[in-house]
């Protein structure tokens, strides 16, 4: 027990340490999001956090935080300001299967379902309704909710957009929201 106690120790430490190194790329927002922010959030999970997952948004890719050492394995996605908004305005404004035919189809390209994840954040745990399925893991599916996340830096920000991604307005709302000009995300 004093083991796994010492290895969230050490996560959290890291955290706040990539916390503190990242404060100079004036990110919009950070989050973590994974295992280590479901045992925190008390989720039961089968077994403890091995990894910190972290997603930045900024238009200044952190480069040295992404190779530092901080100690535990960090896994730090970067994503740079219109990438988030433009998950967010799918979600918000494209008919469902493109939304989703975007999201999955970066899942095929990168080998990695950060995108699915990141639009399953900004949803919350009703991310389903949109039609975003379980992500598998060597064809089994894992029922672990990857609404969950904690913000870290930039609450405000974050906040909004997962309002706007929330607030469907569909393919036929696109056109009028232009011509009243309430189209695009204010950052």
């Amino acid at each position: 027990m004093v083991e796994n106690d010492h290895h969230l120790a050490t996560m959290l430490t890291a955290v706040k340490r990539i916390e503190a190194d990242l404060e100079a790329h004036h990110p919009k927002a950070l989050l973590l999001f994974g295992s280590l922010a479901r045992h925190l959030a008390g989720e039961p999970g089968d077994h403890l956090p091995n990894d910190v997952d972290l997603l930045v948004v900024t238009n200044n890719t952190p480069f040295l935080v992404m190779k530092k050492d901080y100690g535990t394995a960090v896994e730090l996605h970067s994503f740079p300001v219109a990438r988030i908004v433009g998950i967010a305005k799918s979600l918000r404004y494209d008919s469902r299967p493109v939304a989703l035919s975007k999201l999955y189809g970066r899942v095929l390209a990168k080998a990695h379902a950060i995108d699915v994840i990141a639009a399953a954040m900004m949803l919350g745990p009703a991310y389903g309704d949109v039609g975003i399925e379980q992500i598998e893991i060597n064809g089994i599916i894992d029922t672990r909710d990857y609404s969950i996340h904690r913000v870290l830096m930039g609450g405000g920000w974050w906040e909004r957009l997962c309002r706007y991604a929330a607030e469907r307005r569909g393919p036929l709302m696109r056109f009028t929201d232009k011509l009243v000009r309430n189209y695009d995300f204010e950052e």
